[in-house]
């Protein structure tokens, strides 16, 4: 009865807070949250706190006006808004700061051109493409002219002069291959599954299966060098699998392509975004139910969205239309090409309009759905209201006190996991110890471990060697920083220490009880975690930066798994304890 008792008041307080929330103005934002690295950290998780972030940092004239143009762009932008990212993307373009420096000039202009290729106007895309390829030109940036060759190519190709149009990807793609680009490799998988699409729609299924291949080495190579994101490599190889069914079903190889969904199948529910990818093979294996199955939420995703005119919507309605006729449903396959009818004559219309008309028609239409969502809402909370009114009157102090309790629980506890961190934590210390172990073991068989940089005599034993190895091993990544390097790669430690890989990956294993790159990681987290201790004013860019992570996203992820906290609340509690 107590618990029940105790239930039914914490609902009460549920309602009444989310009342009141809702009937009352948004609490201002700590002044802590005011950074760039927050508007990008919230901009999947939390949207409507990134905007308030970059109005508040406008009021406050916390950044230049071009970084914030920038940032809320790319905040648009990464959300699907294109046309909205475009308005501060122009204004950060046409501002002396961006103009007066190559590097951020040419950036600037990726980003138009990746914009207008998301809404297929071409007429613009090419014109920033053009401009981005004479200044790359200019600069002697390859990257960038990487970028320019291959937007140039698909379009080219997309006109026809598809041979054209593969010289220039395949160029595009060697010039990036052949860079030190910190985006390499998310260029390089972009390309190459452009490249793919390609290849698929002239049924250039062998190349395709080529270009797989290469997808696969890229993937595989940044996995390798850089800190992995939690994830991403099995989300990778599931839209690998589904892409490599498709083509061996198309070109007959049917075991081999029932063994690659068999995989593909395997991951399971995760990472449903991408299952599109396999309806092709599902259709030619004549497994119409499970395209429909697959496209039918996607369908009502986009309309709960009020997104319907695009060119994902005339996929989802072309393929449900194919599957239900191939069932003998033509009823509704009837109704699906009815509307891809409508839909394709829609989008034909909207992009014979000007610029200035279709977001006009864009935004209009967002304004009168948003002002309907809007009434709807206010007549739930009005409801809402009138029933906890009452109560949310009588409990509000209580409301107050649990609230006060509540953050100076969260505090001690944030303390004193921070100390626990700091005591427990050091990465580096720990196998400094158990090197010294090794070494007084070492000794004791008259080994002579000191001093030596890479062991050239021959051990009595395989134990003794591993040993040797191990030491050499910490040694070279501590005492020279090599872990500070973000593009490390176990084969260049490999090379320096001179010994076969399989032997290093064994002996980490047996000493350490970690892989290559957990090793590297954990040195890496360990040095951020001083750095982030330290009283000064460095950002988390330029500490994940010092630390050897190759981007800041990879930083936060890796820490957050790690320590179930982001670094910025890390520094944040450090700073104020």
């Amino acid at each position: 009865m107590r618990n029940l008792c105790k239930n039914f008041i914490f609902t009460l307080l549920f309602v009444s807070v989310n009342c009141l929330a809702n009937s009352l103005p948004q609490y201002s934002l700590p002044d802590t949250l005011l950074t760039e690295d927050y508007i990008y950290e919230y901009t999947f998780t939390d949207y409507d706190k990134a905007v308030r972030i970059i109005e508040e940092m406008r009021r406050r004239n916390l950044l230049p006006e071009h970084r914030l143009d920038i940032a809320e762009g790319d905040l648009y932008f990464n959300t699907g808004k294109y046309h909205a990212g475009l308005k501060y993307y122009r204004r950060a373009l046409e501002s002396d700061s961006v103009r007066n420096n190559d590097n951020d000039y040419m950036e600037q202009l990726h980003r138009m051109i990746s914009s207008y290729d998301c809404l297929h106007d071409e007429a613009r895309k090419a014109y920033y493409v053009e401009l981005l390829l004479q200044k790359a030109k200019e600069c002697s940036n390859l990257v960038m002219q990487s970028v320019a060759l291959f937007n140039m190519g698909k379009m080219i190709y997309y006109q026809e002069d598809k041979e054209r149009g593969y010289e220039l990807v395949n160029e595009a793609i060697t010039l990036m291959k052949e860079s030190d680009y910190k985006y390499k490799y998310d260029n390089l998988r972009y390309n190459y599954n452009s490249l793919l699409i390609m290849q698929q729609r002239d049924k250039r299924y062998e190349e395709a299966l080529h270009t797989l291949d290469l997808l696969a080495e890229v993937v595989n190579a940044d996995i390798a060098g850089t800190p992995s994101i939690g994830g991403l490599a099995e989300k990778e190889q599931k839209t690998m699998y589904a892409q490599r069914a498709v083509l061996l079903s198309r070109l007959g190889r049917i075991a081999e392509a029932d063994e690659a969904y068999g995989r593909w199948h395997s991951i399971g529910d995760k990472y449903m975004k991408d299952d599109y990818l396999i309806c092709p093979y599902l259709m030619d294996r004549k497994r119409f139910d499970d395209v429909i199955e697959l496209y039918a939420p996607r369908e009502k995703f986009l309309y709960e969205q009020n997104d319907t005119i695009n060119y994902h919507m005339m996929t989802i309605k072309r393929l449900l239309g194919r599957a239900y006729a191939a069932k003998g449903d033509y009823r509704s396959s009837s109704v699906y090409f009815e509307q891809l009818a409508v839909l394709t004559d829609s989008l034909k219309i909207r992009e014979q309009k000007s610029a200035a008309i279709e977001l006009a028609t864009v935004y209009e239409t967002n304004e009168k759905e948003a002002q309907i969502i809007q009434q709807k809402n206010q007549l739930a909370i009005s409801r809402v209201w009138l029933v906890s009114a009452g109560i949310a009157v009588c409990l509000l102090a209580l409301i107050i006190w649990l609230i006060t309790r509540n953050l100076h629980i969260i505090r001690r506890k944030n303390r004193a996991m921070v100390k626990q961190m700091k005591e427990q934590f050091s990465f580096g210390e720990m196998m400094e110890k158990r090197i010294r172990e090794l070494e007084r073991d070492l000794l004791q068989t008259q080994f002579p471990l000191a001093g030596v940089a890479q062991p050239e005599v021959a051990a009595d034993t395989a134990n003794t060697q591993e040993q040797v190895l191990f030491a050499t091993f910490h040694r070279l990544l501590t005492e020279e920083q090599l872990f500070k390097k973000p593009n490390l790669t176990r084969d260049e430690v490999v090379a320096r220490l001179g010994v076969n890989k399989n032997m290093l990956i064994s002996t980490l294993q047996q000493y350490a009880g970690i892989s290559f790159t957990d090793y590297i990681n954990n040195l890496r987290l360990a040095c951020a975690l001083e750095l982030l201790s330290a009283m000064d004013d460095d950002t988390i860019e330029l500490i994940a930066e010092k630390s050897g992570f190759g981007s800041v996203r990879t930083f936060y992820r890796l820490f957050r798994e790690r320590y179930d906290m982001s670094p910025s609340d890390y520094k944040r509690i450090v700073s104020n304890p």
